[in-house]
């Protein structure tokens, strides 16, 4: 081997130690990267998945004037094993508790964990109530509307004269897609405005404390519906009723039993009937306000039109309603926190 030779390979062997040394760093480096990709993907899918379970999880809380409900767990009953427990799907828990002082306006604090992903995702959300009096829709529907007879036409406006985006349709406890089937279906019977949102599920209103706290303020009885111009109030009708001829009424209505229509009858503010609504063939029915179904007690459609039904969006009724009787509110996310 020759002096020059003899000189490099000290050189060469050096280079060849280097670039080892350099491509195991850049394998490792590489190792790392994936690594810490793969827990980045864990921890966004987890994220998501939180975000989705919270949600559901406000969607499904009902409308109501606190959260007592809520905070007493599935049972209703406070002090009790499930106290602040949610149904939530699958690879997510949610749990309420009191959310921080002031006690007032209502508010509660829900703890939302997601596994998803071969993540884990925990978040911190204080839920309030809305301002707005009422549901964001012009109807409620106890049940999917699959079984309701339209033979009429029902108009249904989540405008009306409002200035921004329009609420839904109408609400039941139901998927949207169902509800968007069932629009379509019903053709030419079903109409909606322009602007007005789709159909959405949710909860249903506290009925049965929204007729306490009627019951509770010396309401008025059928005199209160009239031919001419309306005195605002609170009304309310025991049993079955039968309107054969024109009135009109403003306020709060609730009919505890059937509302039967043969007539025109006019409305500002909010209707609530628990057992159904029919609308014969001539007659007309018309809401500005929000029309409330509860669950019929008879084998028949909770509503049923053969004549013409109007539902439009009035805010300003339903402020003058909730005036007289407090409305319960649908939950509002007021803040968030990730807990990593």
């Amino acid at each position: 081997m020759s002096r020059r030779g003899a000189a490099a390979l000290p050189a060469a062997l050096v280079a060849v130690a280097v670039g080892a040394a350099l491509g195991a760093a850049v394998a490792e480096l590489t190792r790392v990267e994936i690594v810490l990709a793969q827990r980045r993907r864990a921890a966004m899918t987890a994220l998501l998945a939180g975000d989705a379970c919270l949600t559901e999880a406000i969607a499904t809380l009902p409308p109501d004037w606190d959260f007592a409900t809520v905070l007493a767990g599935p049972d209703g009953i406070a002090g009790s094993a499930d106290d602040g427990f949610a149904v939530t799907p699958a690879g997510c828990r949610v749990t309420a508790r009191p959310a921080p002082r002031p006690p007032l306006p209502p508010r509660a604090l829900l703890r939302v964990e997601a596994d998803a992903g071969g993540g884990h995702r925990a978040l911190d959300a204080v839920v309030g109530l809305d301002r707005a009096p009422g549901l964001r829709t012009v109807l409620w529907l106890d049940r999917s509307p699959t079984t309701e007879t339209v033979g009429g036409t029902v108009v249904l406006d989540g405008v009306g004269s409002e200035s921004g985006p329009g609420i839904a349709a109408f609400a039941a406890p139901d998927e949207p897609d169902a509800l968007d089937s069932w629009v379509a279906a019903a053709g030419d019977h079903v109409a909606t405005t322009t602007g007005t949102a789709p159909p959405i599920a949710g909860a249903p209103p506290p009925l049965a404390g929204i007729l306490a706290r009627i019951g509770a303020v010396s309401p008025r009885g059928l005199d209160a519906l009239v031919p001419g111009v309306p005195v605002p109030g609170a009304t309310l009708l025991a049993g079955d009723v039968v309107l054969d001829t024109p009135r009109r009424g403003a306020g709060i209505l609730f009919v505890d039993g059937a509302l039967d229509i043969a007539s025109a009858f006019d409305f500002t503010g909010l209707v609530v009937v628990s057992r159904g609504v029919r609308v014969r063939s001539g007659a007309t029915f018309t809401v500005r306000g929000a029309l409330w179904l509860g669950s019929p007690a008879v084998p028949a459609a909770a509503l049923a039109v053969d004549g013409v039904t109007v539902l439009t969006r009035d805010t300003g009724a339903l402020a003058d309603a909730d005036a007289r009787v407090s409305l319960p509110r649908p939950p509002v996310l007021l803040g968030i926190r990730d807990l990593g």
